[in-house]
């Protein structure tokens, strides 16, 4: 029965992210979906039975939540299959955490009657009692937000993101981080486990019990409230507008390992005519202060193969394209540093109509193994990575949060940042951005190899959040998926269908407060505290129980 029920705690956290069923995700399964597994660690004889359980849990909701990492060119034994295992290997140690907290009677922490001779009443412990679930979801939480920082880092699958598309419920992210939802939701689940067990005690446990665990209940209702009130007076008084810019942002949707190079250049310029054909009529202004294109649109290093570009595509070669339009393009494009070396950056360049660089910023968050790996300078890592995974090359990785400047057509300069691919889904690269200075982000991203929707929304949805906690706008200009705007509350405002080439003529609201929010000055510090709490409470307990 263990196993059954970790099985559907598994499946239910794949159905509460983004997924291919419901692509926001679903709400009210984020609410209930560790329950089963919780009970499960509860019910374990053994830690080393919890440790089987962990294993079944972390490799099965890694692997149908993430499943779209099969498609990752040729890798899918590596993308899919080695890191379900890892996650399962993770999860082996997380539930020995998991299980101490479900089973800890955690009066026995703060309380040695043999040893003090104290006599604390029934009433007394029952409250310590209390401390379960509220422990447990601590140890979710910090499990989370474990996994989704540093270079391993992977911000995916959180139960947070159940919530996504309830903006009033969301709007706490500004002071306690997307993991002050995970501890709400993670708690949920934890306190309905402890109403199941409790009912399957008998009448007279349960007539001792239920007003205390009644309590507990009312607690969380609170925090809902709270959460609830909050997100309402938010929405009731958003952040202001102090600018616009207008943008004419390009979903080419050309699979980067599929056909020639030229075909989503091609692509690309032909939207891009067509945008700035149309972008009066559609936005009342003649032109866009910018026109993004996508991450990898540009294969080869624009300043040294100008001459390329000046005739290439052959329809309606790049160059000549920019100086007839006469506004700077944005885009993704290798810079390389070192020829002899070959030592490059993937990187987001500001191309100028006359042609030139005004500024280029170098991703500085890789995604690992893919784009950096670990030992590379040493020859047997090469080797290994050559001819037993396939992969004969990384990037080199910027080292700066380059904040560029843009023009409004009444002259106002706008200060963006450009956060690549999956570095809009870490807070903290983000964070940087907006403490040089950016009043809005600027995403270029490419996951058109992931062929799934659920794969790009996961990315959208990931992102997202990053303007609730700065109270800044988010753009994001995506080969295959999804083009959007999203406001300083988290609201997608306009947005293109994945998989589709479109372009998207807008007009980005610039939203600005006054006073920065709590997130922006402290951090993931919520995910901090309570992930100190839990595994000082491990270590009381320990030198307790060894005293």
């Amino acid at each position: 029965m263990n196993v059954l029920a970790t099985i559907l705690s598994a499946l239910l956290l794949a159905l509460a992210v983004p997924n291919e069923l419901a692509p926001y995700g679903n709400a009210l399964v984020a609410f209930v979906c560790l329950t089963p597994y919780f009970i499960a660690l509860r019910r374990s004889p053994s830690y080393r039975g919890a440790a089987l359980l962990g294993f079944i849990f972390g490799t099965l909701s890694h692997a149908v939540s993430s499943y779209w990492l099969y498609y990752f060119k040729n890798y899918a034994i590596w993308t899919i299959g080695s890191t379900s295992i890892a996650y399962g290997l993770l999860h082996m140690l997380v539930a020995g955490f998991l299980r101490w907290a479900s089973v800890t009677p955690f009066e026995a922490i703060f309380w040695k009657a043999q040893k003090n001779k104290l006599h604390w009443g029934t009433m007394a412990r029952s409250r310590l009692s209390l401390l379960r679930p509220f422990v447990l979801a601590m140890g979710w939480t910090a499990w989370e937000w474990g996994k989704s920082i540093g270079f391993l880092g992977y911000p995916w699958g959180l139960v947070a993101y159940g919530l996504n598309n309830y903006p009033r419920m969301i709007q706490i992210v500004d002071g306690l981080g997307v993991y002050g939802l995970t501890f709400f939701l993670a708690l949920a689940s934890a306190l309905l486990a402890e109403v199941v067990l409790l009912v399957a005690k008998t009448k007279e446990a349960i007539r001792q019990n239920l007003t205390e665990w009644g309590r507990a209940v009312l607690v969380w209702i609170f925090i809902f409230i709270w959460f609830a009130g909050y997100g309402i007076f938010r929405l009731a008084n958003p952040t202001p507008t102090v600018d616009r810019l207008p943008l004419l942002l390009i979903q080419h949707n050309a699979d980067s390992w599929m056909g020639g190079e030229l075909t989503a250049l091609e692509t690309a310029v032909r939207l891009s005519r067509e945008g700035m054909t149309n972008y009066e009529k559609e936005t009342d202004l003649k032109k866009p202060a910018l026109i993004v294109w996508s991450e990898t649109v540009l294969r080869r290093p624009f300043a040294d193969y100008l001459g390329y570009y000046k005739r290439n595509p052959k329809a309606d070669p790049l160059v000549p394209f920019l100086a007839e339009q006469d506004v700077p393009i944005l885009t993704g494009a290798p810079v390389v540093l070192n020829w002899e070396t070959y030592d490059a950056t993937n990187s987001v360049i500001y191309i100028k109509p006359d042609s030139s660089i005004l500024y280029s910023y170098a991703k500085r968050h890789p995604v690992p193994f893919a784009e950096a790996i670990p030992f590379w300078e040493y020859k047997w890592m090469r080797d290994f990575m050559a001819k037993v995974v396939g992969v004969d090359g990384t990037w080199t990785m910027g080292t700066e949060a380059v904040v560029m400047a843009v023009q409004t057509p009444e002259g106002r300069n706008i200060r963006f940042g450009t956060p690549i691919c999956f570095e809009d889904a870490f807070a903290d690269v983000c964070r940087d951005f907006f403490k040089n200075g950016a009043d809005l982000l600027i995403n270029l991203t490419n996951d058109s190899w992931s062929q799934t929707v659920s794969s790009e929304t996961q990315h959208l949805v990931a992102a997202r959040f990053r303007t609730i906690e700065n109270r800044r706008v988010l753009v994001r200009s995506t080969n295959g998926g999804i083009t959007a705007v999203i406001d300083a509350e988290g609201r997608i405002i306009q947005s293109l269908p994945p998989f589709t080439q479109q372009y998207l003529a807008t007009i980005v609201p610039v939203q600005k407060s006054p006073a920065v929010t709590t997130y922006y000055l402290l951090g993931d510090w919520f995910a901090a505290l309570v992930s100190l709490i839990f595994f000082s409470l491990i270590f009381i307990n320990y030198f307790r129980r060894t005293a």
